[in-house]
């Protein structure tokens, strides 16, 4: 045995002698990938510079035309207010362009003067858009952004594609309006029309009419201008015509102004006869609150001048736009129930107290701020649970 482990022992030895005593082999050498060549990106190429993005410190210009003024129409006031707080807050320039009186193959050419100075955005209102259409469309097609306030239908109505309007649905004013004056007691209306051919004064008419007809009464248009004494004379003449005429729905101040100085020049006063008119001011405040005048329905001209504003600043800025054609700011009725109510934007909210809310079994637990606390405002919070003492298997209470 012990001779075969030598003899192993040997050959183990030879082997290991002979391995060491062996070339090396030769290493093979292996080349290089090739660099796979870059496929071009479509649309792409190397020179293409990435668009820069918006100068947020570039002043924006807007144009504004619209076709009344302040000047010779008091509830453009409102309107331009707006208009004038939405410039100073967002730091943009506005300019305001409108008739010396309504004209509307004036404000359509003043509609291209916009368009020629190329503002950053175009505000205007959509009184014809059958008249007003290439004028939009020569602005739209010239990259300008446009939306319309207080006067139009949106942009699927009206067929031309701006952003949005801002305004009221002038015909449901008008007819929820002569459904008022007819529970009131109106037998017979009108409706006094300082701007016909101004469409959406037009379907103010439209409505109060609709609404007579509704009930199986007559109403009917009267045209008048906005020349405060011509208008007045022109009611008279009517009413003494018409006797029977009860229900009168003005559609402004143009038309109201003149119509409260008739019913004074005639020795009417309150339950005379039936009086609603569109918007606000302090004369119709005045007669809304003796009982002259059975509502004004408001559209929030100051909305509707700010938010014009607003949206074009929105799109040139962020590209926000609005989501719907119609931005609806009315009609809302002011009547004897909420006249004279005035917002005070510095009023704060009650103060809150925290109070425990106890859900049933299984509903997550909520606490909410209460009156008392020294909170300016209603807090919804999930309440944090917490360990009663007493270890595992102790009860959650809220805290």
């Amino acid at each position: 045995m012990k001779e075969l482990r030598l003899i192993f022992a040997g050959l183990v030895t030879l082997a290991l002698i002979l391995a060491a005593c062996a070339p090396a082999p030769t290493a093979t050498e292996v080349a290089p990938p090739e660099e796979a060549e870059a496929t071009p990106v479509p649309g792409a190429t190397a020179e293409e510079e990435v668009a820069p993005p918006p100068d947020l410190t570039r002043e924006l210009e807007f144009i504004m035309v619209q076709h009344a003024l302040c000047a010779w129409d008091a509830f453009w006031c409102t309107v331009e207010r707006g208009i004038t707080d939405a410039a100073d807050d967002l730091g943009v320039q506005v300019t305001v362009l409108g008739p010396d009186e309504f004209d509307l193959e004036q404000t359509a050419s003043l509609i291209d003067q916009a368009v020629a100075a190329q503002p950053d955005g175009i505000g205007l209102t959509v009184t014809d858009p059958v008249l007003f259409k290439e004028p939009i469309d020569r602005a739209l097609a010239a990259g300008i952004p446009v939306v319309g306030y207080n006067a139009g239908n949106g942009p699927i109505a009206d067929g031309i594609s701006y952003l949005t309007y801002i305004g009221q649905d002038e015909y449901q004013g008008g007819y929820l309006g002569g459904l008022r004056m007819v529970a009131a007691g109106g037998t017979q209306g009108v409706c006094i029309n300082q701007q016909v051919g101004h469409a959406g004064l037009d379907k103010r008419c439209n409505g109060l009419v609709d609404a007579f007809a509704e009930k199986g009464l007559e109403a009917e248009v009267l045209a008048i201008s906005d020349d405060p004494a011509e208008s007045q004379t022109v009611i008279g003449d009517y009413a003494t015509a018409n006797p029977d005429t009860d229900a009168f729905l003005t559609l402004g101040p143009n038309g109201a102004n003149p119509f409260y100085a008739w019913m004074e020049s005639a020795g009417l006063g309150a339950g005379d006869l039936v009086h609603g008119t569109f918007d606000l001011s302090p004369e119709i405040t005045a007669n809304i609150e003796s009982g002259v005048t059975l509502f004004g329905i408001d559209q929030q001209p100051y909305l509707q001048g700010y938010s014009a504003v607003m949206w074009l600043f929105m799109g040139n800025r962020f590209g926000i736009t609005p989501a719907l054609p119609v931005t609806a700011t009315g009609p809302g009725f002011v009547d004897a129930s909420n006249v004279g109510t005035t917002p005070d934007p510095d009023r704060g909210f009650p103060r809150c107290t925290s109070r425990e809310s106890r859900l049933p079994e299984g509903r997550a637990p909520w606490t909410a701020a209460a009156p008392g606390s020294g909170h300016n405002a209603m807090v919804l919070r999930p309440a944090r649970p917490r360990r009663s003492q007493g270890g595992p298997g102790a009860r959650t209470r809220l805290g």
